[in-house]
């Protein structure tokens, strides 16, 4: 199954995650993130398979500061979520979960990477 979500799912979690961050600075990042998990070249998906999905969601959301205070902490709902929709159950534990936060703060952090820290997250 191919899960694409769209703009108003990923402002749906900031709302739900975001520590009542009052806005968002930026709208043009949940619109790349959605481009970018959705992404093709010549009809082959650029990111396959739900965890790669997911990854190209909250590297850019992570990455990119879009909310006044809360980014990381919505990426790492989106992908939770991500991954519960798409039939993966997952429960990261605290120390995961800061694990992916400090890693979307490494400035050599890429979309495979995060993928390989979502696959140890286990139900």
């Amino acid at each position: 199954m191919i899960l694409h979500v769209d703009e108003s799912w990923i402002l749906e979690v900031a709302q739900r995650a975001g520590d009542r961050d009052p806005a968002a600075d930026d709208y043009g990042i949940p619109i790349a993130a959605v481009a970018r998990h959705r992404g093709e070249l010549l009809d082959t998906p650029i990111y396959g398979g739900a965890y790669a999905r997911a990854a190209a969601l909250v590297h850019t959301l992570g990455r990119c500061r879009w909310l006044e205070r809360s980014n990381l902490t919505v990426a790492c709902a989106v992908a939770v979520m991500y991954l519960e929709a798409s039939n993966i159950p997952v429960s990261p534990t605290r120390e995961q979960l800061t694990a992916l936060a400090h890693e979307l703060n490494n400035p050599r952090c890429t979309a495979p990477r995060i993928a390989a820290f979502l696959r140890t997250w286990k139900p």
